[in-house]
């Protein structure tokens, strides 16, 4: 079963999902869990005129700081060994989704948990799909939580590389 359990959060309802699921798994197996976010550094809001770059990059890692806080408060609450781990995107020069999958591999992770929106045609296209990319990449069983709008979850197993 699984002994390590990595969860990727972003500070959104879904991935805050992702973590409220994947902590019951972990008491249940005694898993351990490592919670990463990932500061992505190349946002188009990152060129714009008369901004810092260097500052709102420090702004975003200051979020994923307490993004995992709180989760590392949550985790030790209910009893879960854990790790809190913040990573760049530039650590891997890709995507988001190339850098989960590249600290689930390095880990090792048996099991990643994430959240996903659940976008569909347009806003899928437009803003990407991280999930979608991690399954793409990955060989590790991934847990997607999808949060809709009526809050209502709906967690998925997948198999990775299922969409490739």
């Amino acid at each position: 079963m699984y002994q390590r359990i990595l969860v990727a959060l972003d500070g959104g309802t879904a991935s805050e999902a992702a973590l409220d699921d994947a902590i019951p798994l972990a008491q249940a197996v005694g898993a351990e869990v490592e919670v990463i976010y990932v500061v992505d550094d190349s946002s188009p809001f990152l060129d714009v005129m008369g901004m810092d770059p260097i500052r709102l990059i420090d702004d975003l890692a200051m979020v994923g700081e307490s993004v995992l806080s709180a989760a590392a408060n949550k985790l030790g609450r209910a009893g879960v060994r854990y790790c809190t781990r913040l990573l760049s995107k530039h650590m891997i020069q890709d995507d988001i989704a190339t850098t989960i999958v590249a600290e689930a591999a390095g880990w090792p992770a048996d099991l990643i948990v994430m959240g996903t929106h659940g976008r569909r045609g347009a806003r899928r296209l437009i803003m990407g799909s991280v999930s979608r990319g991690v399954m793409a990449q990955t060989n590790l069983p991934v847990l997607l939580v999808c949060q809709g709008r009526d809050g209502i979850r709906s967690p998925i197993l997948s198999h990775g590389k299922e969409l490739a």
